[in-house]
């Protein structure tokens, strides 16, 4: 297992990431419980919502992020669920800064390891991006525990836009315009508030991304996924042609709903009342 534990460019950038997140948690204006549950890959950090006699949901956030990102969305969620929004492993959260390779189901193994130290059986698993690559992974391999699968932009169905990417990394480096060059080509339209503006910020110039390309999933494997699939994702993705992800889906995945959200880029937001009734259902 590959474990690095140099995902920040510096021990300051590091503390500055980290404390910025964690003063994000002191206005968590949902009342929570945090654990930190002890695997195999390293410590994780979960934060708990709404009534342990609610039927599961977790939430896995994109990579450069953490669990900050479904604030609002655990608002909502906890009212009818008992939530698990988890800080993946190897991102810029509170749990370990372990990045196993994506092969070999490092990933789902870890999380598995997380909902048996919860002694959560079966869940609904909510993900963005490379948390939406995860859980289609854990539905592969444990389709047992997985009661409905939402995949957000997800990664793993076809390649990743590799000019986007390019390009991306050589804007990168022309400073202000540069960044707002970047969150125009991620957000698109959306109005970014002043607090998500200022952590992108401090992630973007702190924390060390990930290189290594997520594998696509076979055909064979998206087979495997037993349990209703929704699927959302932006018509101008940047990152992965959404599309092609639905099409994809459709063909390989017995129950799969899909929507593809017009004038919406990588990053989909206010979808939680679609998502709670598909869960519901």
């Amino acid at each position: 297992m590959k474990t690095n534990n140099t995902i920040y460019k510096s021990a300051n950038g590091k503390i500055k990431v980290l404390d910025f997140y964690n003063s994000i948690l002191k206005d968590w204006t949902t009342p929570c419980r945090e654990h930190q549950i002890i695997t195999t890959y390293g410590s994780t950090f979960v934060l708990e919502s709404g009534n342990k006699s609610l039927p599961k949901i977790v939430l896995l956030h994109g990579s450069g992020s953490n669990s900050a990102m479904w604030k609002a969305d655990v608002a909502e969620y906890s009212k009818n669920f008992n939530v698990f929004a988890v800080d993946v492993i190897g991102e810029c959260g509170n749990s370990a800064e372990n990045r196993p390779h994506f092969k070999d189901k490092h990933y789902s193994d870890w999380l598995n390891e997380v909902l048996e130290k919860l002694k959560i059986n079966q869940a609904s698993i909510i993900g963005c991006s490379l948390g939406a690559w995860i859980a289609t992974e854990f539905a592969v391999y444990f389709p047992q525990k997985t009661e409905k699968l939402v995949l957000i932009a997800t990664a793993g169905i076809t390649q990743l836009k590799l000019p986007s990417v390019l390009l991306i990394t050589v804007t990168s480096a022309f400073g202000e315009w540069g960044f707002n060059k970047i969150n125009k080509m991620i957000y698109g339209d959306l109005d970014i508030d002043k607090t998500a503006l200022q952590f992108v910020s401090l992630v973007q110039e702190h924390f060390i991304p990930i290189t290594e390309l997520l594998p696509l999933f076979s055909a064979t494997e998206l087979e495997n996924i037993a349990c209703p699939v929704l699927f959302i994702g932006g018509e101008t993705d940047c990152f992965y042609n959404t599309t092609k992800t639905a099409k994809r889906l459709k063909k390989t995945v017995a129950n799969v709903q899909n929507m593809i959200l017009k004038n919406t880029g990588h990053v989909v937001v206010n979808q939680s009342k679609t998502i709670q009734q598909f869960i519901k259902q």
